[in-house]
């Protein structure tokens, strides 16, 4: 015999006596295993399960005793049906409270079936009615959507609102390129004769709180964005009016004798009823100020007592058509017009007009 054919021997006893050994030790290879249920030899069919073997009728659930046929969940030893691993554990969605299995999200301590979460727990978009995930904006109003849409579509120039179906119906464009929502479109003054009517209506109103200005000397004035840029020295894009005063002195002898003041007020045309009013009672004030200080005023403190008074115009109307403008004059971020309208608002809202007039003399 060679030694060639010696050493193929060898190599062949030297694989079986690896097989045996590897089978031995993983259990591939038993005579008559015992049960880890019932401790008793299993005859025929049995279930292995993390090593160990039962009878078919012995593999049962920790939770219901019952037998496992098909998959189970193995923890700490113990085996569960899925669905009662799932109760066992509260894995059962706080929507549909169904079992969660695969996938879920954890929100303030519930447990959610992603699709449940994304489809009816979620917050939807007020644009698009998809679900908001991740950044998104909220407006002044409350409504929530995705941050593309800030550039899918153009804000209302009256109430800021994004123009869409579903927040305004839709809106327009007038022919000096603003836009404006269906919403504010419905009550849009553009005739000059409502002008002068509204005019008459907020003069009146001014003055019953206490601020007495004068409506012979005022007139009023509907014009587009571009008359008004070209009358409005610090014009920006959120200018709604402006107010262009006048003084006129007659002398006796060198000496004043009488002063004429003169008022014009401008307004742009085709914004909502509320906006328009509330423009024209901020302008008054303006024309109050010319009138009756040194006006030397900050820019903050000369702006935000015409808010104020366009708040407290609003505010005595108890109108809900002054909603938006009574929101969005609260929530106005800017340092001019927002800020100076607060801090007056905080000085004088719970005193008298007197007192508020008397410290613009004063300033």
């Amino acid at each position: 015999m060679s030694k060639n054919y010696n050493a193929e021997i060898l190599k062949v006893l030297a694989l079986v006596f690896f097989l045996f050994s590897v089978l031995s030790s993983t259990n591939y290879i038993q005579e008559n295993p015992t049960c880890a249920y019932c401790k008793k030899e299993i005859k025929g069919q049995y279930i292995i399960a993390n090593g160990k073997y039962y009878h078919p009728g012995h593999f049962l659930c920790a939770k219901c005793n019952k037998p496992i046929t098909g998959e189970f969940v193995s923890k700490d030893g113990k085996f569960y049906h899925k669905e009662c691993f799932a109760v066992e554990n509260h894995m059962i969605c706080d929507y549909c409270q169904k079992e969660i299995s695969g996938e879920y999200v954890i929100v303030i301590n519930k447990k959610y079936h992603t699709y449940c979460y994304e489809n009816y727990v979620l917050e939807k978009c007020s644009v698009c009615g998809l679900p908001l995930q991740g950044n998104y904006i909220i407006d002044i109003y409350g409504n929530k959507y995705h941050p593309a849409h800030e550039t899918e579509f153009n804000k209302c120039d009256c109430c800021n609102r994004l123009i869409c179906e579903k927040l305004t119906g839709g809106g327009r464009v007038y022919s000096d390129g603003r836009n404006v929502c269906n919403k504010c479109y419905a009550t849009a003054v553009s005739d000059q004769k409502q002008f002068e009517k509204l005019l008459d209506y907020v003069e009146d109103k001014i003055i019953s709180l206490g601020i007495p200005v004068g409506k012979e000397r005022i007139k009023i004035i509907g014009v587009d964005r571009s008359t008004l840029r070209s009358v409005c020295k610090q014009y920006t894009d959120k200018t709604r009016g402006y107010c262009v005063s006048s003084l006129q002195e007659e002398l006796l002898n060198g000496k004043v004798v009488k002063k004429i003041f003169n008022h014009t007020i401008y307004v742009l045309y085709g914004m909502s009823a509320a906006y328009t009013k509330s423009t024209i009672a901020h302008e008054l004030m303006h024309a109050w100020i010319y009138e009756n200080t040194k006006n030397r005023f900050p820019d903050h403190i000369c702006e935000g007592a015409c808010n104020y008074v366009s708040y407290l115009f609003m505010n005595s109307l108890q109108d809900m058509d002054f909603y938006d403008v009574l929101l969005s004059l609260e929530k106005d971020r800017d340092p001019v017009y927002g800020d100076g309208f607060r801090y007056i608002k905080s000085k004088f809202l719970n005193k008298n007009v007197k007192e508020f007039l008397q410290y613009l003399i004063n300033y």
